[in-house]
């Protein structure tokens, strides 16, 4: 690294918990009604995780009922990440997408690999309601969403929600942050480094501590604000950026102006439509 970045803020957990408060959208905000758009027209590299077919793609190891190949942010978010890319540039790095604007039917899709297929093999004995709290601890239910209720939104319904990780603009490869995609564990949480630093059971040169302060940063300086338990995860305007700026950085209540969006007519890929297993 050229220049030494800031440490990752160290977070409580129970300091991010949802008070079940409504939330209540800023319709007046001018990016309120701002499209979505592809991130082919930035330039920013992407692989949709979910819409993978040669089985790469852990834990699922097939494409998810839903998917597409093509990715959409809405558009402020999309050229914030050209610029959190041209920030990287002088690390010789940039981003790579891994996720971005999810439509209901791909969340649809994950809800049901995890309660048909991941929940049977872990509780082979269980009944449905078991594993349904089972695949609630790693997704979000999309049974319960409703247009006119942001507390029901998955937050990639939105465009502001994008998955990221980084790789090596020569080569290509992949920058190892210590932890796999959608692992949901205390090594994806964003500070999990931090905590080993301050423990002392890693040095300060540790490659992997350093990789996600520069994706941090670099994501920060453009407005993006990381969920503190994914270190992929990044919102930019909807209702988790507001939550975060409030719970984890103390910032004034302020509304989001992102709400659910329609996926785009222009969506070039076609959807995977069944489960490839089937």
């Amino acid at each position: 690294m050229r220049r030494s970045l800031p440490a990752i803020r160290i977070v409580d957990p129970d300091s991010y918990a949802h008070d079940g408060a409504p939330i209540v959208l800023d319709r007046t905000h001018p990016l309120h009604g701002e499209p979505l758009v592809p991130l082919d027209d930035l330039g920013i590299a992407y692989a949709c995780h979910h819409a993978r077919s040669d089985g790469g793609n852990w834990p699922y190891h097939r494409a998810i009922a839903g998917a597409h190949e093509d990715m959409w942010l809405r558009r402020s978010a999309a050229e914030r990440l050209a610029r959190v890319n041209a920030r990287l540039e002088e690390f010789g790095a940039e981003l790579l997408v891994l996720d971005a604007y999810r439509p209901l039917a791909c969340q649809i899709g994950l809800w049901n690999y995890y309660v048909e297929d991941e929940a049977r093999r872990a509780l082979p004995e269980a009944e449905e309601q078991a594993r349904e709290a089972y695949a609630l601890e790693r997704v979000f239910d999309p049974r319960i969403f409703s247009r006119d209720d942001p507390l029901t939104w998955p937050a990639h319904v939105c465009g502001g929600s994008v998955d990221v990780t980084m790789r090596d603009r020569a080569s290509g490869n992949t920058l190892d942050m210590g932890v796999r995609f959608e692992d949901i564990g205390p090594s994806a949480a964003a500070d999990h480094f931090e905590r080993g630093l301050a423990a002392g059971t890693i040095g300060h040169d540790d490659p992997r501590l350093l990789i996600r302060r520069l994706m941090h940063w670099a994501m920060m300086q453009e407005g993006f604000l990381n969920d503190p338990f994914a270190v992929w995860h990044f919102d930019w305007g909807n209702h988790i950026h507001a939550r975060i700026h409030e719970k984890v950085w103390g910032g004034e209540p302020r509304a989001p102006w992102y709400g659910y969006i329609d996926p785009p007519a222009a969506w070039t890929s076609t959807p995977i439509a069944s489960r490839a297993s089937a």
